[in-house]
């Protein structure tokens, strides 16, 4: 047995056996069995000895299939990747600078507007193109620009739509390589899944989504991480940053800090083990108030099929709609204008929808959702509202709970008073948010900020500071740090707004969210009791239509199953005694 001894240590590697979905326990071998083998003689060994050179071999491409999943980006790559976003972005910002300095010596005969279309029309489709070929998380940036129908012409906002949900897609055999190592330990998907479509029903930067049907019958969505993507990400956030840096000052915010928070969050969105954790946590967020009561749902959120969760593949529920990127289209299709009374009223229950959802999500739980782009939000049939993809999170604890309810009852009665003022600026500094030194009134600043992420559309800003983020009066252009968790809260108030801004329809983040923040108040400030956020509360397990609870389709179906079972059970029955009773005769 000394010619085994190399390979011992190979059989504490871990067997990936499927169990309802989910890869057994990894667990060590002991050497008693390999010493039964050798009572079968040579060819036992001969047998043994090539078992563990494949397993070896099999450990090794995994190790370095893991290797490379987590390595980081060569320099040279690095470099390369860097060079090709500059020499995009850098034409883009350039022409506005250049081209109107042009006009003024008479070079460029255009008009100003005629000009400016010119320069819209031709920088937005370079960097769409840039940023579709460079992937990564240059995508995710051009998701949030393509939101900002506030701020960014309509050429840029449209033609960056398209990173929402359509980038170039994986082949589907290296889809199934990975769903079947992931799920089946590398056996064949028909273990576990019916169908998988080749065809995917979403790409994005991170991951990509087929629709399949699990053995059972049920529709489901499959979630795959793309292969080599992470040193890629990683890669690129390294440069964003750098690019930040070299700015810093020119740009309307210091984005330096924001890109460092956003490269600790792509932990959570590389791993769809936490993605589960946290769509769960979503689901039981939104169906609860801040004073622990359950309700009714705003919006659905797809919940992970049980023990189908690994770190790179997630089967769900299947969300069956329209992304609200692809609204306009659609509604066209049906032969409906956004803009009529009928288009105003599916505006504001959507709106309705993602404001309730995001105002229980930070006053019941401070659990949220931060990754809220018009991918990631489906109108249903009946229009009702789904919130998929919940990799990137944040926690907002007690303290911080309390302090955006105290800004958001301060935001809604806002009267422009110093009071008021010092009050919004109080809640802002405690918040952890720092600005650089030099302000004339730094307490009008920093009620700026608060007004900017909660503030009515037509409220002026104290201090002289402009609503206009590329403005140079406004008041981000002087923000110093600005911690992830307002953030994330900020991108949810700021989509809710740019989606009122794209429907048209008057909206009040602030006032919405005001009854929420009183219950929060009451909720936190409690000296009898501590009570358990939203997601651990007992009630959280019930997750209404698509969990636990029991639906006619449900019982339907059992019903049938039970009569097929009596039927074929008394069937064999009769021709069983129909056979005694020839054999007796």
């Amino acid at each position: 047995m000394a010619f085994l001894k190399p390979y011992l240590p190979t059989l504490a590697e871990p067997s990936r056996i499927p169990v309802h979905g989910v890869p057994a326990p990894r667990t060590k071998l002991s050497h008693a069995p390999w010493k039964r083998v050798t009572h079968f003689g040579h060819k036992a060994h001969f047998l043994a000895a090539s078992l563990m050179i494949l397993t070896a071999k099999r450990t090794k491409r995994c190790a370095s299939r893991q290797a490379q999943e987590s390595a980081t980006l060569p320099p040279l790559q690095r470099l390369q990747r860097s060079l090709r976003f500059y020499s995009a972005i850098i034409p883009v910002l350039g022409q506005y600078i250049f081209r109107p300095w042009l006009r003024t010596l008479g070079v460029e005969k255009m008009g100003e507007d005629e000009l400016i279309a010119e320069m819209d029309d031709w920088g937005s489709k370079r960097l769409q193109e840039a940023l579709l070929d460079l992937g990564g998380f240059y995508v995710k940036t051009g998701q949030v620009l393509s939101t900002r129908v506030d701020l960014f012409s309509k050429p840029y906002t449209s033609r960056l739509r398209i990173l929402q949900d359509s980038l170039p897609p994986v082949d589907a055999e290296s889809i199934r390589e990975i769903v079947s190592e992931e799920l089946c330990g590398g056996g064949d998907l028909s273990e576990l899944i019916r169908e998988l479509d080749d065809e995917p029903l979403g790409t994005a930067s991170i991951a990509q989504v087929h629709r399949g049907v699990l053995n059972d019958g049920r529709e489901v969505a499959i979630k795959v991480l793309r292969p080599h993507m992470e040193p890629v990400l990683r890669g690129d956030v390294a440069n964003l940053k750098l690019f930040a840096l070299t700015l810093r000052g020119r740009l309307p915010v210091d984005y330096y800090p924001v890109f460092c928070e956003l490269e600790r969050a792509l932990d959570g969105e590389l791993d769809f083990l936490s993605e589960a954790q946290s769509a769960l946590k979503v689901a039981a967020s939104i169906r609860h108030n801040a004073l622990g009561k359950e309700l009714e749902a705003p919006l659905v959120v797809p919940l992970p099929i049980p023990g189908m969760a690994t770190r790179k593949v997630l089967v769900m529920d299947f969300i069956k709609g329209t992304p609200l990127s692809k609204l306009e289209e659609r509604a066209k299709e049906l032969g409906i204008d956004l803009g009529s009374s009928a288009g105003k009223a599916l505006g504001r229950r959507i709106l309705e929808a993602l404001t309730t959802a995001y105002g229980r999500m930070v006053f019941s739980s401070g659990f949220i959702h931060g990754d809220p782009h018009p991918g990631n939000i489906f109108v249903l049939e009946g229009g009702k509202v789904a919130l998929i993809d919940c990799g990137q999170v944040a926690q907002l604890f007690r303290e911080q709970r309390l302090l955006v309810a105290e800004a958001v009852l301060a935001a809604a009665a806002y009267d422009g008073s110093r009071g008021m003022i010092e009050l919004l600026a109080k809640c802002v500094r405690k918040f952890g948010v720092t600005f650089f030194e030099g302000q004339a009134d730094e307490d009008a600043c920093a009620a700026s900020v608060a007004l900017y992420l909660f503030g009515e559309k037509d409220v002026v800003f104290p201090g002289g500071y402009s609503k206009e983020e590329f403005s140079d009066k406004s008041p981000l252009r002087q923000l110093k740090s600005f911690p992830m968790e307002l953030v994330l809260l900020g991108r949810a108030s700021v989509l809710v707004k740019g989606v009122a801004a794209r429907l048209d329809v008057a909206w009040s983040v602030a006032k919405k969210w005001a009854p929420l923040a009183k219950d929060a108040i009451a909720a936190l400030c409690s000296e009898d009791e501590c009570r358990l956020p939203a997601w651990a509360l007992s009630s959280a397990a019930h997750q209404g239509a698509s969990g636990s609870r029991l639906r006619f389709r449900d019982a339907a179906r059992g019903c049938a199953a039970l009569v097929r079972r009596w039927g074929t059970e008394k069937a064999a029955t009769i021709l069983t005694s129909s056979s005694k009773e020839k054999s007796k005769d």
